[in-house]
């Protein structure tokens, strides 16, 4: 009898304590849905990344293994796909600026395609006026309010800045930025680069000028095993997913921590080596659940 209770407590502790204090962790944050496939959408592959388009409501993915893009609405349903005319061979990550032209990463062929569906347009941006260093690996990217485009150049750890021309206008270089891994701008214009290797945020004036670092690697709940990617709320949150905590940290605009969510798991609402946040200017947080194949959405 005795062992049949221990069991029993077991069961429980297990099942209900440990999902409400990882509830309780993310004070309030609760999962609202998730992107898989379907019979609209078919199989999904390798996930690269999500961007939100605030001007026609309109969520983006990129779906690396069937060189597509996905297009969804602001309830989570397929709207569309398109290869960009079968020109997008292994695309990662994407942005789209105010004129609805996007700009999407192929890493492997060291180009970041520039497409104007409107104009049938798809041409690689021009690197040559970049200061030379090593072969540019162009990867995750980001566009400030004015429609510039900041781009993650990790063979040189520097963020590369081209204006709403195309035009290429300067560089941040990223001190021990080795593992430079991500890029955000808030809307003071301010830059975070995400060093996944050291497990920092080095935070940049928009000059370049270094104003904070913050985080570190470690086993505490706010410190970071391998963290990837980084997203700024419309309050100044910076969250973090941290790809081997399956977690996501957020922390304040002093680099001060604030709370975690998730765990590693399949069922929803769980992350399995998460790779990718977006924050919308509604909240809505959507995290590239890559060992899971599918788009995990938060509030």
């Amino acid at each position: 009898m005795s062992r049949k209770i221990n069991f029993v407590i077991l069961f429980l502790t297990f099942f209900l304590i440990i999902p409400a204090t990882a509830l309780c962790a993310g004070k309030g944050i609760k999962h609202l849905t998730s992107i898989t496939r379907d019979t609209e959408t078919g199989r999904l592959g390798l996930l690269g990344g999500v961007f939100f388009d605030e001007n026609r409501n309109r969520l983006y993915v990129t779906d690396t293994t069937n060189k597509r893009i996905l297009a969804f609405d602001v309830d989570m349903k397929f709207v569309s796909e398109f290869n960009a005319g079968g020109a997008l061979e292994a695309p990662t990550f994407l942005v789209r600026n105010s004129k609805g032209q996007f700009f999407v990463a192929e890493p492997t062929k060291g180009n970041i395609l520039f497409i104007d569906i409107r104009q049938k347009s798809v041409k690689p941006i021009d690197f040559s006026g970049v200061p030379k260093a090593n072969i540019i690996y162009p990867g995750k990217m980001t566009l400030d309010s004015s429609d510039n485009l900041y781009i993650v150049d990790k063979a040189n750890q520097r963020i590369l800045i081209f204006d709403p021309d195309l035009r290429f206008d300067r560089q941040v270089l990223v001190k021990d930025g080795k593992g430079l891994s991500d890029v955000k701008v808030d809307s003071s214009g301010n830059i975070y680069a995400l060093n996944t290797i050291g497990g920092s945020i080095s935070v940049f004036d928009s000059r370049g000028n270094l104003l904070q670092t913050f985080g570190k690697k470690g086993k505490e709940k706010q410190e970071f095993d391998f963290p990837v990617s980084l997203a700024i709320h419309p309050k100044g949150v910076i969250y973090v997913v941290d790809q081997h905590k399956h977690k996501v940290l957020a922390f304040n605009k002093k680099g001060e921590f604030l709370l975690y969510f998730s765990e590693l798991g399949w069922r929803e609402g769980r992350l399995h080596y998460p790779s990718f946040i977006c924050v919308n200017k509604a909240g809505r947080i959507f995290i590239v659940d890559r060992g899971n194949s599918r788009i995990s959405v938060f509030e």
